[in-house]
């Protein structure tokens, strides 16, 4: 009976088996982070990054949104299928959850191989030779000068810009590729591989990912990066770009967020060299306002007019998104994040302040102590 059991359902069983394996090879090569890079990150990989540019790639609107509602179709088509059949509770119980294990270890074979193994992959940092360490509250604060006179510079390079707050017509017409060139030529220049043309999706309606604490998102199983299209336009090429970096390769969000940071303030474009520089800006903020926030409250009245004012209009576009069930949302992602090998958990996107500092190191921006 059992055996008929399975091989009546034997489809099932064998994406079940597909999810089983790439776990465990996920879990035997995680001790191997060099094997990943030469033969997945740099091999394997380089080839679903071809045929999803060169197939999905072309779809005039974002796969994902094609793909979740074939799937609502394909579940709604199982469950009239049951209802139909006119089976026993316990048999229609039987097929049904045996379709939905299936189904989710489906889902992460496709993960893993489409995508996933690149969690395992040698870390940035010691690809290019950089050594992150956490910084001091001087340190913090040094840097945080630094920066803040970078974005004042950047500000005033801006064609036609005044005091007011930016608006959307200081966005280029071809934002996507020069985004993607732009973190192309970085990545290149860095000795990483770039194969196809990554997508950049604005998803709608605009709200759908902040309402989720979530700014873009990239899905493995279309190759697109995705931004929500409710994002402020200051905020858009920076999101885009760590976006890319993951469509690229990278999974540790801290290595995405450096790695936009990088192709945004070495772009040519004056406003995405804004973009980069008061998105780090906000990162090294928020540090010193939870260090010291009567410090960071007289430092915060010494900005120029037009940057506080970007500021306050982030801010204010953000609200419009008010988050749905953070807390959840929050701890999920967390979870998710250290099962795949990030001991930080969402705390990794902070780990742009050590890299950007190490490498300004590195490169002999500021002095090392």
């Amino acid at each position: 009976m059992i055996k008929r059991y399975i091989l009546e359902n034997k489809n099932k069983w064998i994406w079940i088996a597909l999810g089983l394996i790439a776990i465990i090879v996920r879990v035997l090569l995680s001790q191997s982070p060099k094997l990943i890079e030469r033969y997945y990150s740099r091999g394997f990989f380089i080839g679903i990054r071809y045929f999803l540019d060169t197939t999905l790639g072309w779809f005039p609107l974002p796969f994902v949104q094609v793909l979740l509602v074939g799937i609502l179709i394909y579940f709604v088509y199982k469950v009239s299928n049951i209802i139909r059949f006119h089976e026993t509770f316990l048999d229609s119980f039987k097929r049904f959850s045996l379709g939905i294990i299936s189904f989710c270890f489906g889902v992460i074979f496709f993960f893993l191989v489409l995508w996933g193994f690149n969690y395992g992959r040698v870390p940035l940092e010691d690809s290019i030779q950089l050594t992150p360490t956490p910084l001091t509250l001087n340190e913090l604060k040094a840097e945080l000068k630094i920066n803040t006179q970078e974005v004042v510079t950047a500000r005033q390079f801006i064609p036609n810009i005044t005091d007011s707050a930016i608006q959307n017509y200081f966005l280029p017409l071809e934002l996507e590729s020069k985004v993607r060139d732009d973190l192309v030529k970085l990545l290149n220049e860095l000795d990483f591989p770039t194969p196809g043309k990554v997508r950049g999706r604005q998803l709608k309606p605009k709200g759908i990912l902040l309402r989720f604490s979530t700014a873009g998102v990239y899905f493995p199983w279309t190759g697109e990066s995705n931004i929500d299209a409710g994002l402020h336009p200051i905020q858009i090429p920076f999101t885009m770009a760590h976006e890319f970096a993951h469509g690229y390769g990278f999974t540790d969000e801290g290595t995405c967020n450096f790695l936009a940071y990088l192709s945004c303030i070495r772009s040519d474009n004056p406003f995405f060299q804004y973009s980069g520089h008061l998105s780090y800006w906000r990162y090294l903020a928020s540090f010193y306002r939870r260090n010291d926030r009567t410090g960071y409250k007289d430092y915060f009245k010494t900005l120029p007019d037009g940057m506080v004012k970007d500021l306050y209009s982030i801010n204010d576009n953000s609200n419009k998104y008010p988050d749905v069930l953070p807390s959840w949302r929050n701890a999920l992602y967390d979870t998710y994040l250290k099962t795949q090998g990030i001991p930080e958990g969402v705390l990794s996107y902070n780990r742009i302040v050590m890299l950007v500092k190490s490498w300004r190191e590195k490169q002999r921006l500021i002095p090392v102590e």
